[in-house]
């Protein structure tokens, strides 16, 4: 049950990692921690045990109400939480939060619903992140781009999620450079992705917008690699830069974004630092949000909760 005056829980679980954070009433972040175990680890009675277990410590400092977001709201997690329909504020995800029964008292658990734009497209998590960032930086309109696995560019207007659409862009990079032709001109893999070239990123870069102007997609530019490595053009850590701009140039290209406009960028340093290059090259200003874009989100939909929430 939410209490204004107490700390909650805030829990990003996804497929590979979870997160936790003890979130003043104010939106200040009192204490948090992250471990490797995705939810994809867990039988489905084994989930709030773990979550209990884990954050001990937080439901000590007064945390007993868990806002979780992220898969664990999926058919493969916690409770499946049907997705909530566009146009979708904060508001809105409020009242659509899954609860859940867990049988031990003072111990409250709600699960985010993710969004869905008609029947074309959905996210889980990135909702979250989306609300976060707005509330951070005091939007109430905007392009965001969430980038990752499965990129996101939502549409933001009057403080609602209009539409947004998904790249697979990191899934084709990595079916590209681990289990295609182009394998060969790259660095043999290891835990540790090559630095970033921004000459040869933005080689990619320039190809894919070029190419698209002419009608032609990453089915068409993604031998280049392979051809440019074969001439010695590129060396493989260079390669592996150019293949990246390749795919993350497709997707702007498929974007349409107006020189002059603004993007807001949610990610990692890493991906945030390839989308920031980009479009600055393409003459599109950023701004970048981090890790802390989830504990806003959540923080943001707590709000929204009446002191007689569901149990």
């Amino acid at each position: 049950m939410r209490n204004p005056n107490k700390p909650f829980v805030a829990v990003d679980w996804g497929t590979s990692s979870f997160r936790a954070a003890l979130i003043a009433p104010n939106g200040d972040v009192l204490d948090e921690l992250s471990t490797p175990r995705g939810i994809l680890g867990f039988k489905s009675d084994e989930f709030v045990p773990y979550l209990v277990a884990t954050c001990a410590g937080f439901m000590a400092a007064g945390g007993k109400m868990f806002l979780l977001s992220g898969m664990i709201g999926s058919k493969n997690g916690l409770l499946e939480v049907p997705y909530c329909p566009c146009p979708a504020t904060a508001s809105n995800i409020a009242a659509a939060l899954g609860w859940v029964d867990t049988g031990i008292a003072d111990l409250s658990i709600a699960i985010v619903p993710g969004v869905r734009h008609g029947f074309e497209d959905v996210m889980r998590g990135e909702e979250t992140q989306v609300f976060g960032a707005a509330a951070v930086l005091g939007l109430q309109d905007a392009v965001m781009v969430l980038p990752g696995t499965h990129s996101k560019w939502v549409q933001l207007q009057d403080g609602a999620i209009m539409k947004f659409n998904t790249f697979m862009t990191g899934e084709f990079y990595a079916l590209l450079a681990q289990h295609s032709i182009l394998a060969k001109s790259l660095p043999e893999p290891t835990d540790k992705p090559p630095a970033l070239d921004p000459s040869a990123f933005l080689q990619g870069i320039e190809r894919a917008m070029k190419s698209s102007a002419s009608g032609q997609s990453l089915l068409g530019n993604a031998f280049s690699t392979r051809v440019k490595s074969l001439f010695n053009e590129l060396q493989p850590a260079q390669a592996a830069s150019y293949l990246s701009g390749l795919v993350i140039g497709d997707e702007l290209a498929a974007m349409r974004l107006p020189a002059g406009s603004q993007v807001i960028i949610i990610g990692s340093p890493i991906l945030c630092e390839r989308y920031n290059l980009a479009l600055d090259h393409l003459g599109v200003q950023t701004r970048a949000i981090g890790n802390q874009a989830a504990w806003a989100g959540l923080h943001s939909i707590y709000g929204q909760l009446s002191a007689s929430a569901p149990l």
